[in-house]
């Protein structure tokens, strides 16, 4: 059973988290009324923001960055800026609050694994659990009775927003056999794992999840759960949840079609009297906001989510890649190293030790406790020799078990990756796949010598007879 203090806080998770946004396989529309209906929302939510005494919640500002509207002068910042200081208060606060954070700091134009000292990608990444699923709270916790995982929107909210920061699942396989094993056997999904009846949110949302997780059209699992959404579907193309025909609902399922790579306006999805779309504009108002239901006044959510559906038919592009091209555009160049004084450093393969060349030819031997090895034709080299012998302080190297990310510091660059992961990050910026892991061995973490080098100014070179690493510093 779901403890009572948290239930209002899970019904508005599984509310709110319809507003996330997935990839647009599909053809996107252009049809004039669908970018002027797209035009009229962002228009009222930028109003809103200059109008009332406070900021919009994160995800109005997500969706006009999604819509592709400057957020140049609004209140975005500062609407996370609250959330940050909300989720400080609690150690246990809620995974999907974290999500909502990272999308919005995006959206700001910030950087999520690096905002105001606190990096969001990463207390999410460690919130996964042995098992795969996303925790329900951010500490690892769960939000049952008896503090049991309940929440399956807390896990696919993770998923999307790691795809969103442009960050590794820990263990992505895992992530989507987990969420595989939730889906009921008429192809629905809950957002409460003690609740078995079927849910049309949770199964928009889980169709989000799944296309980020890589099960495409072709899947199973997806076209069971599009059956489903397809069988409940309203005589006007919408949908109803909680008893309700709501704009919030079909906004879910049209970023759960899109994920699958079906036409949310297409022949599939069509009934006698409109598609999701058509009935989706049905809940707009005159002055360009969505009523949460038909005769009611505006209402910021539903304006937020629809504005989001419509932006992802309209462009065609998933929210994610969107907010992560923003960020590249938005990105601060990494910056030149400035020239190492070292100016070679060798790596015997099997010595435990290392001998450093500096300027002027003065010759330095290095004892150390671990040896650098060879596999599958990949040298490697423990991580704290190398980032020493790179220059880089002490306090520059970091190590999260939780995460198995290394970090490495010095002179402006931040180096990260992720211990049996290919993903490289430099100043939280993707970079190529590496093509050798980096291993984790009794204990110990040993990197690939060739790409974290070059990062910090260096390059490498081998030498076959004497089975040697050599670092150089460029000249």
């Amino acid at each position: 059973m779901l403890k009572k203090t948290s239930l209002r806080v899970t019904v508005l998770v599984t509310v709110v988290v319809t507003a996330l946004v997935f990839p647009g396989r599909a053809p996107a529309l252009a049809a004039p009324d669908l970018e002027q209906a797209l035009d009229r929302a962002a228009s009222y939510l930028l109003a809103q923001d200059k109008r009332q005494d406070k900021p919009l919640t994160p995800w109005s500002y997500v969706a006009l960055a999604a819509a592709g509207k400057s957020l140049a002068n609004t209140r975005a910042e500062e609407s996370c800026a609250g959330l940050l200081a909300y989720l400080a208060q609690s150690p246990s606060a809620s995974t999907a609050d974290y999500c909502t954070l990272v999308f919005g700091v995006i959206a700001a134009g910030k950087d999520p694994s690096s905002y105001r000292g606190d990096n969001l990608v990463q207390k999410i990444q460690a919130a996964q659990l042995p098992d795969g699923k996303f925790a329900d709270n951010i500490d690892g916790s769960g939000q049952g009775e008896n503090g049991e995982q309940v929440l399956v929107n807390a896990h696919i909210w993770a998923v999307l927003a790691l795809r969103a920061a442009g960050a590794p699942i820990p263990d992505a396989a895992k992530a989507r056999e987990w969420l595989l094993a939730r889906q009921h056997d008429r192809g629905s999904f809950n957002w409460y794992l003690g609740e078995t009846s079927p849910d049309v949110d949770s199964t928009g949302m889980a169709l989000m999840a799944l296309g980020a997780l890589g099960e495409g059209k072709e899947s199973p699992a997806v076209q069971k759960a599009v059956a489903y959404l397809r069988g409940v579907q309203e005589n006007d193309g919408g949908f109803t949840s909680w008893g309700v025909a709501n704009p919030e609902s079909i906004s879910t399922v049209i970023q759960g079609l899109l994920a699958a790579g079906f036409d949310p306006a297409g022949e599939q999805m069509r009934k006698p009297g409109g598609d999701p779309v058509t009935a989706l504009l049905d809940f707009q108002l005159p002055d360009g906001s969505f009523a949460h239901t038909k005769g009611s006044g505006a209402n910021e959510m539903a304006t937020q989510q629809a504005l989001l559906a419509l932006a992802g038919v309209h462009s065609g592009k998933a929210l994610p890649d969107r907010l992560a091209e923003q960020a590249k555009s938005s990105a601060v160049p990494v910056p030149v190293p400035e020239k190492p004084e070292t100016k070679e450093i060798r790596f015997p393969v099997g010595a435990r030790e290392y001998v450093t060349v500096e300027e002027g030819g003065r010759r330095r031997v290095e004892k150390v406790d671990a040896a650098p090895f060879i596999e599958n034709g990949r040298t490697y080299v423990p991580v704290r020799y190398l980032a020493l012998a790179l220059g880089i302080p002490e306090n520059g190297i970091a190590w999260a078990a939780e995460t198995k990310t290394v970090t490495l510091s010095k002179n402006g660059i931040t180096l990260t990756m992720f211990a049996g992961g290919n993903a490289l990050f430099i100043n939280g910026v993707a970079q190529p796949p590496l093509d050798a892991a980096p291993l984790l061995r009794d204990g110990r973490v040993y990197l690939p010598a060739r790409r974290v080098a070059e990062a910090f100014g260096y390059e490498v070179q081998w030498e076959k007879t004497s089975q040697t690493v050599v670092v150089k510093s460029r000249n």
